[in-house]
């Protein structure tokens, strides 16, 4: 069993699936803490987190609130981080182009069309006028 575990987990590995997840939640507070800002920049920072696909992304949500809320003074918080900026701007990227998709998204129009796709299951039995011919 443990080598069957072994297998999926390196097979998973190399399909660059993430088994673990890291909750962004506990960095998120005490980034904001050290920050010493207010609570609209958690709670904005929050709702981001929240519609975000990855959960290592606390710094970069936080990013995203400052140029938001116009929180200039930031700058110089953001530039003493001991950080890959370059990675942070990466997933800055992939967050705005994923609100950027959310904008556009008619859910009522796209769910129909993909419905319309859906292949219809065939009915079981014949309708009774059809079995009596």
């Amino acid at each position: 069993m443990k080598s069957v575990l072994s297998k999926v987990f390196n097979h998973s590995k190399n399909l660059d699936c993430c088994l673990i997840v890291y909750q962004p939640y506990r960095p998120l507070l005490q980034l904001v803490q050290d920050m010493g800002q207010e609570d609209q920049l958690l709670t904005f920072s929050w709702r981001i987190v929240n519609d975000s696909l990855r959960t290592d992304i606390a710094i970069a949500c936080l990013q995203i609130t400052c140029v938001i809320l116009q929180k200039d003074s930031m700058k110089q918080w953001f530039a003493e981080l001991n950080i890959d900026l370059d990675k942070v701007q990466e997933i800055v990227r992939a967050i705005v182009n994923l609100f950027e998709l959310w904008k556009d998204w008619k859910e009522k129009d796209e769910m129909q069309m993909l419905l319309a796709k859906i292949p219809k299951p065939k009915p079981l039995y014949k309708k009774a006028s059809s079995m009596r011919d």
